[in-house]
């Protein structure tokens, strides 16, 4: 039957992410973005974002050209993000944390032709520039002021280069809901990163789906504490707050202070936070300390790992007013692919939740084929917040997206009323001895001792039985951990062949910016032999 209608027609596909400062209805007057006491209302941010576009176009930048922004959190970031989707370019998320030639070879790897840098990676850059090493790359655009020596090395300075754009709506083809908006490398708890995709249409759907379950309203706002490069620093809260015309706060990268936090938080009735875990822990040590007001905030979201039970309880009743959700999200998932809602925090202790609002979780065997309530499998994702692949790495699409469904890596099962249970990274999982052992159980146990702050299990190689469990322990604060001591607690809560036959202590865990350990790190490490 003819419908009478354009099947061919897409109603929706000119929708793109400028449309959070170009869309009517916004008040320009209100406060956007704040960072350390200044302030881009929504009509400032409309500017800037459009001398950004238009500085661009201006160098002949394309669509689909790459333009990497290399910086530690500061409020041109959000304008340079937007300014680059405006020129329907390519953003690539550069962690200000790599190494000089780790951020080189980002740069050479997705051919970006031009970099926002932060004045101290200039340097490096225009060295590899003029080595040829860097031969897409045609302007370096510094961040900063005179004060910090930004001439050298770089094309031009950030605010001189807005100053010679104009503020009129960019004059190139906007881009498409489907079209690549940025390039996000993985963080890489199994090894090298991958540069995940996000459209224009993963990003709002995003927004959309957070928007929903968590209820943001314009009157809200945030205080980014994470790094603005990371998924969490943009796609957990803060552009869905910004798709709302909410307030964006935004705090320096580095160095998280729990006391700093709350004081801001409080002093500027901030009513949402992300925080991982170690954050949370921090948080609480000052609490018990000292009093504050914590009436305002209205949500704490947690992500990176489950929390125990005794935190999950102790942040209760120091956040009584407060509601928490738990969350699960990886890069290629979306910021927040499952999540608990607050009533379920401590009755489903250690779940990622159900999926949220427009995605669906599966989890499978080897063969594909779906697994029993309580059965271990490979956690899958479907929806639009998913990827739609790897920048310039056919095969790594083709085996992670199948029919559809992303396959996460990760490893959960899902119990009785559908509630997923992450057990870890199927490159995390341990055989002993020929038999399964899932680091989540174990860690679990060895995060209930009294002396242990934080703990990572992982398998080493042993002639006899494969591989050998051990658990890289941090200590907590005014305790020793004592091996002995550690290995009979767990001796008395789990079967025989999952209790670690070996306990090292380290200072720190090392981790990703979503507080993830990264296992093979700790893997790489010379341990004695047992």
């Amino acid at each position: 039957m003819d419908s009478g209608l354009d099947a061919a027609a897409s109603r929706w596909e000119w929708l793109n992410l400028t449309h959070l400062v170009e869309r009517a209805g916004l008040d320009p007057d209100r406060p956007a973005v704040i960072m350390d006491g200044t302030v881009r209302t929504y009509g400032a941010l409309r500017e800037r974002c459009r001398r950004v576009a238009n500085g661009l176009l201006a160098l002949g930048i394309g669509r689909g050209e790459r333009v990497a922004v290399t910086s530690g959190n500061r409020i041109e970031y959000v304008e340079t993000e937007l300014g680059i989707a405006g020129a329907a370019a390519v953003m690539v998320a550069m962690s200000w944390r790599l190494a000089a030639q780790e951020r080189i070879s980002l740069l050479a790897h997705s051919q970006a032709r031009v970099v926002f840098a932060e004045a101290r990676f200039v340097a490096p850059i225009a060295a590899a520039r003029a080595a040829g090493e860097l031969p897409d790359l045609l302007r370096i655009v510094a961040f900063g002021d005179a004060a910090e020596n930004v001439t050298e090395g770089a094309d031009e300075e950030f605010e001189d280069f807005c100053a010679a754009a104009g503020t009129e709506v960019p004059a190139c083809a906007p881009p498409r809901l489907d079209d690549p908006h940025e390039i996000i490398f993985t963080s890489g708890t199994t090894g090298s990163p991958k540069g995940a995709v996000w459209s224009h249409g993963t990003v709002l759907w995003n927004n959309i789906q957070q928007v929903m379950d968590f209820g943001l309203r314009p009157e809200h706002s945030n205080y980014v504490m994470l790094d603005l490069n990371y998924i969490g620093g943009r796609h957990d809260f803060t552009l869905a707050l910004l798709h709302q015309g909410a307030t964006v706060h935004v705090r320096r990268s580095g160095g998280f202070d729990a006391a700093e936090a709350l004081d801001y938080i409080t002093a500027n009735a901030v009513s949402h936070v992300l925080w991982v875990p170690t954050m949370l822990y921090d948080v609480l040590r000052v609490l018990d300390a000292t009093p504050y007001d914590t009436s305002g905030i209205e949500m704490i979201m947690c992500g990176g790992a489950p929390l125990s039970r005794d935190v999950a309880e102790r942040a209760r009743a120091a956040f009584p007013h407060t509601r928490f959700v738990q969350v699960y999200g990886l890069t290629e998932g979306g910021g927040t692919t499952t999540f608990v809602p607050d009533a379920y925090l401590t009755t489903k202790l250690g779940s990622a939740g159900k999926a949220s609002l427009h995605n669906e979780i599966r989890v499978v065997d080897d063969a594909g084929a779906s697994c029993a309530a309580g059965t271990v499998g490979e956690i899958l994702v479907r929806g639009p917040a998913v990827t739609p692949g790897y920048w310039q790495d056919r095969d790594a699409t083709a085996a992670t997206i199948v029919d559809g469904w992303l396959h996460t890596g990760d490893l959960g099962h899902l119990d009785d009323d559908g509630f997923l249970f992450v057990a870890g990274r199927s490159k995390d999982l341990i055989i002993t001895g020929g038999m399964n052992v899932y680091p989540a159980d174990v860690e679990a146990v060895v995060r209930a001792h009294p002396s242990v702050h934080d703990v990572a299990v992982i398998g080493l190689p042993d002639e006899r039985w494969g591989e050998r469990i051990c658990a890289v322990v941090e200590a907590e604060p005014g305790h020793i951990v004592d091996e002995a001591e550690i290995i009979a607690f767990c001796r008395s809560r789990l079967a025989g062949f999952k209790k670690p036959s070996s306990v090292r202590v380290v200072a720190e865990l090392p981790r990703t910016l979503s507080g993830k350990v990264r296992k093979h790190l700790l893997r790489a490490e010379p341990y004695p032999p047992a």
